[in-house]
């Protein structure tokens, strides 16, 4: 994607942090006539022994993408981030214009079809966990192992081996400290869903530590 040098993030931790907890991705991959094919999925964000990071998923069986899984090229995923509308109004200084807030990361990586049924299993009961973690008491894939068991066989789970990252967090580092500070506190009394957590994370920026 394009990404202005101002805006380009490149901290491990913050990119790990956004995918993780906004790890309700889009899976991208061309399909065998080369045009674009995608898939929203929750994915797990880990890394493994060697630290390598790894995207894990499923999808259903009949959705085709997964056939295209070997062929020789990389598929991206999508993290969008908080968003919001920046209204010139809110500046203190100058002429303005409206523009948009965002964090967004791009993964890049060859993904590949998980055999291992155990695997499989624990894919499953992770993503199930991470999700139920607000629910008291929190559903548990024991409770429906028989159930579960006779779905396996109409998913197929996938890693995908992250090589390259790309982080994008455009929040106004191209404005002043003033203007940038009448921005986020705009986003922290906006009725608007996501526009606190925008404001959260440009306020860390602003705060460092």
């Amino acid at each position: 994607m394009y990404i202005p040098r101002h805006f380009e993030e490149r901290d491990a931790e913050r990119l790990m942090s956004l995918m993780t907890r906004h790890a309700f991705a889009v899976l991208v991959t061309m399909d065998q006539d080369g045009a674009p094919f995608a898939t929203h999925l929750p994915f797990l964000v880990e890394r493994d022994a060697a630290g390598a990071l790894r995207l894990l998923a499923h999808m259903a069986l009949p959705n085709p993408q997964w056939r295209t899984f070997p062929a020789e090229r990389d598929a991206l995923v999508i993290f969008q981030g908080p968003h919001a509308y920046v209204s010139p109004t809110w500046y203190t200084t100058g002429s303005q214009v409206p523009t948009w807030n965002y964090a967004t990361v791009h993964a890049y990586g060859r993904p590949s079809v998980i055999e291992s049924r155990d695997e499989v299993l624990r894919i499953l009961r992770d993503t199930a966990a991470r999700y139920e973690a607000g629910n008291a008491p929190p559903w548990t894939m024991e409770q429906s192992q028989e159930y579960v068991n006779r779905l396996l066989g109409g998913i197929v789970a996938f890693e995908l081996r992250v090589t390259r990252l790309e982080g994008k967090f455009k929040l106004s580092q191209n404005k002043g400290e003033a203007d940038r500070k009448a921005v986020i506190s705009a986003l922290e009394h906006s009725p608007f869903p996501g526009d606190g957590e925008l404001a959260a994370l440009m306020r860390s920026r602003e705060e460092p530590g």
